[in-house]
Parts: structure tokens; sequence; C-alpha cells
């Protein structure tokens, strides 16, 4: 973990202490990638007072907000 997370040996052994402490398995998500969109500076000014406000980030807004505008996943099976 310090190799392949770039973290301090104190900080991994922490992270370990947490995980040992869970109750339940944490879900797996999606993978996140970075992509550009254009937007206009007052969207963007909007968007970023928002998330100040609110204490979370501009892609967390953008997810739900995409999530709630788009149509529900299909599921395989």
């Amino acid at each position: 973990m310090v190799r392949d997370c770039s973290v301090s040996p104190r900080q991994a052994y922490r992270y370990l202490r947490q995980a040992g402490q869970l109750k339940q398995d944490v879900p797996v998500t999606d993978a996140k990638i970075a992509f550009t969109v254009k937007l206009s500076e007052a969207l963007v000014e909007r968007l970023r007072s928002y998330a100040s406000t609110r204490g979370i980030s501009l892609s967390e807004i953008v997810s739900r907000a995409l999530e709630a505008l788009l149509p529900g996943r299909t599921k395989r099976g």
C-alpha cells in the first residue's frame, strides 16, 4: 500500500486498522475516468458556488445530476 498508493507507512496502518473494523463489505463502484466538457462561465460559477456551500466536489454534483437525468441501467442476465 505504501508503494502502490504513495502513502506513508503510518497512514497505511491506519487504513488497515479502519478496514478491519468495517462491519460489512464496501460496495465496488465503476472506475472513474476524466473527460472534458465545455460549459458556460456562468454555469461553472454556479456549480462552484453550489459545491462550496454543500462541501462536495464538482464531479459529485455532475455525477448526481447525470444519474438523475439518464434512464436507469439495464440489468444483464
